[in-house]
């Protein structure tokens, strides 16, 4: 549904001060913020509507509104305003990065612990060392009745082969759809994982989409190796979210398991900010939570991506800025100078 303008506008009150206060927020507290433009009367039958479409929630029995996912959902995606780092925080990321650390893993533990310091937020790095040889392209060539032959194009140059013995033929137009999916995934992942989806189980689809994955997994699995840096995870007990133990903990928990954390990060956009809001990372101890990442590289064949996660109530704006210019000097797209703006913009920020 769309949403007129007044809505937008109370909807993008009521984040930005829900993000400052960590407080529910009332509707006089808005009619006050509009100098008496709007009454509080008129806020509060917006909010009511707001609320009916699931965009805030009345916590506990308290008589101001909290975002719910789906209102930090559209906020990122259409009201936010653009957000810009100051001059010493670019300055900052310029002395740390220009530095010479010949070792990966140092340089993943600087600039995580950069990227906590100005956020305020547990910040993560993942890298990862590609394999030798990564598989680019897969060819299916039937060979006779239930016989197909896997060929897989590699990078360095490279080709190797397998035959997958089914129960039985595949069906008209199988084939073509095995290729396709399979090498869009190739092509966004470097890996087969979830082309099982294409397929009902049981199937000779399914049993072709299981060798596939397994076959490209044995081209590439040996020599991929992936690391992990978590800087200020102490900071998470600063928010009034994890003043529950068993909350914080539970996240903590999640902090320290690298393979649960790079799943977060499968399909991500390459190059571009990605946001993922409360139960969009799943069930769970991040349910609670939100993932702000982007990706970097850092060349021969050393990948990989940095963010910060923390409780769905975040300066996304503010975080966005500060982890797109950190991405950019990781990964030497462009040089790190201070946004033009107008004098005075966001100065606060």
């Amino acid at each position: 549904m769309d949403l007129s303008e007044r809505k937008r506008q109370i909807l993008k009150a009521i984040i930005e001060q829900y993000i400052a206060t960590a407080e529910p927020v009332g509707s006089k507290l808005l009619a006050a913020a509009t100098g008496g433009a709007v009454s509080s009367a008129t806020i509060r039958n917006e909010m009511s509507e707001l609320e009916e479409l699931g965009y805030i929630e009345k916590p506990h029995t308290s008589a101001g509104r909290a975002p719910t996912p789906l209102g930090y959902r559209l906020y990122v995606d259409e009201l936010m305003s653009r957000c810009y780092a100051t001059a010493l925080e670019i300055e900052q990321i310029r002395r740390q990065l220009e530095s010479k650390i010949q070792e990966l893993n140092q340089t993943m533990d600087r600039a995580s612990a950069i990227l906590s310091e100005l956020t305020g937020q547990p910040a993560v790095s993942l890298s990862a060392r590609r394999a030798q040889e990564q598989v680019k392209k897969l060819e299916l060539i039937p060979i006779q009745d239930e016989e197909y032959a896997l060929v897989a194009v590699t990078h360095p140059p490279g080709v190797h082969n397998k035959v997958a013995r089914l129960s039985a033929p595949l069906a008209q137009g199988e084939g073509e759809a095995f290729y396709q999916a399979a090498n869009l995934l190739l092509q966004r992942g470097g890996s087969l994982n979830g082309l099982e989806a294409i397929a009902a189980p049981g199937s000779p689809l399914a049993e072709l989409a299981a060798a596939a994955a397994e076959f490209v997994g044995q081209i590439q699995r040996r020599q991929d190796s992936y690391d992990m840096v978590v800087q200020g995870a102490a900071r998470l007990l600063g928010n009034p979210e994890f003043y529950d133990a068993h909350k914080a903990r539970a996240l903590l928990e999640f902090l320290s398991d690298k393979s649960k954390v790079f799943a977060l990060t499968q399909d991500h956009k390459p190059q571009m900010l990605n946001v993922r809001i409360g139960p969009e990372n799943g069930q769970g101890a991040m349910e609670e939570a939100s993932f702000i990442f982007t990706a970097y590289d850092l060349g021969e064949d050393i990948s990989g991506v940095i963010g910060v996660i923390g409780p769905t109530r975040m300066d996304y704006s503010k975080i966005a800025s500060r982890l797109l210019l950190l991405g950019r000097g990781l990964q030497g797209l462009m040089p790190i100078r201070f946004p033009e703006e107008e004098p005075g913009e966001d100065d606060d920020r």
